[in-house]
């Protein structure tokens, strides 16, 4: 049973924050529609455009080392992972979908930096374009669940 996903609509972000996409190459068709919704979901709530900065990743495996990079040399606010990792018919799939999961919270526990995880590990690619393209993405989900881990920090440390 799937569940509804939280009301966003008043969420407003502090328009100073520095936005870093980082976005496999593989399966494009996808990580380019996540990456369109969550710039559009971040730009509706207040980041403006030249605060927000792609990476392309060479695959998913790579994204924790590319993230703590640019939360340490680019300075961002928070990263935004994008991945599709597709099981075949041996392990490795499932070796990299687990590793960029650790990795990501590895950088994200290590820097004090949000990291929102969208590395999805599926068994097919329709699967990976049902939660990537169309209404039932999850690009404008995860920009805005970054912003409200921000906004809670920020809370937090006030």
């Amino acid at each position: 049973m799937q569940t509804e996903a939280p009301d966003f609509d008043s969420l407003k972000a502090d328009p100073s924050w520095k936005i870093t996409i980082v976005r496999s190459v593989w399966y494009p068709e996808c990580t380019n529609a996540l990456t369109h919704d969550a710039k559009v979901a971040l730009i509706t709530a207040g980041i403006s455009e030249e605060n927000i900065t792609v990476i392309d990743a060479p695959g998913s495996f790579e994204i924790p080392l590319l993230a703590k990079h640019a939360i340490e040399d680019v300075r961002c606010d928070g990263v935004i992972a994008f991945g599709i990792v597709v099981q075949g018919a041996t392990h490795h799939a499932s070796l990299v979908a687990e590793q960029a999961a650790a990795g990501i919270m590895n950088v994200q526990l290590s820097t004090g930096v949000p990291v929102t995880f969208e590395v999805m590990f599926v068994d097919t690619i329709e699967d990976a374009q049902v939660r990537s393209l169309g209404p039932k993405g999850k690009g404008s989900l995860a920009a805005h669940t970054l912003l409200s881990c921000l906004a809670k920090l920020c809370e937090m440390r006030s």
